[in-house]
């Protein structure tokens, strides 16, 4: 069932990449609702915890990670897609949801996550450069090294710079 799923949700990526149309990006002044995605357990709480040391809590963070083996709260897994490829209601608050800015922390995302970015009507996605990232992206740094709190560091800094100048 996951290969048919994985098939549904690539042909639903490819089409939703068509329908995709130019939008205004917006840089966002003041976040107050920020979204993650990630590949891991371990990038998400990286990330999540980087920008708690950033802004504390006067920003809403919400978002997911892909496991498919357990059941956490912001993980996702194709057990929440259905067999046609399309988002269940699990994935559904993080689509409609207005978030002032996306942040993805990981070179390559799986199907599943790519869709959420793609379809969530954020009007800002940034993160680090790579062949498969520039697709979805509006704002990327190369990454530098392995260690992602220094590069969440420096992307975030050109983002303040990136605020000021608009």
């Amino acid at each position: 069932m996951k290969f048919i799923k994985n098939l549904f949700v690539k042909f639903q990526l490819k089409n939703s990449l068509k329908r995709k149309g130019n939008y205004d990006v917006k840089v966002p002044a003041n976040p107050k609702c920020i979204g993650i995605l990630a590949e891991n357990e371990d990038e998400f709480k990286e990330t999540k915890d980087f920008i708690r040391s950033l802004w504390g809590y006067q920003v809403r963070i919400i978002g997911f990670y892909y496991n498919d083996r357990t059941q956490e709260t912001e993980s996702i897994s194709h057990k929440h897609f259905s067999s046609t490829g399309l988002p269940g209601t699990y994935c559904n608050g993080f689509l409609d949801e207005k978030l002032d800015f996306i942040l993805v922390p990981s070179l390559s995302l799986n199907p599943y996550l790519r869709y959420l970015l793609l379809n969530n009507q954020s009007r800002f996605k940034m993160g680090f450069l790579s062949d498969e990232n520039k697709t979805y992206l509006d704002f990327m740094i190369k990454k530098e090294g392995d260690d992602l709190s220094e590069n969440l560091f420096k992307l975030l800094a050109y983002f303040e710079k990136l605020k000021q100048a608009c």
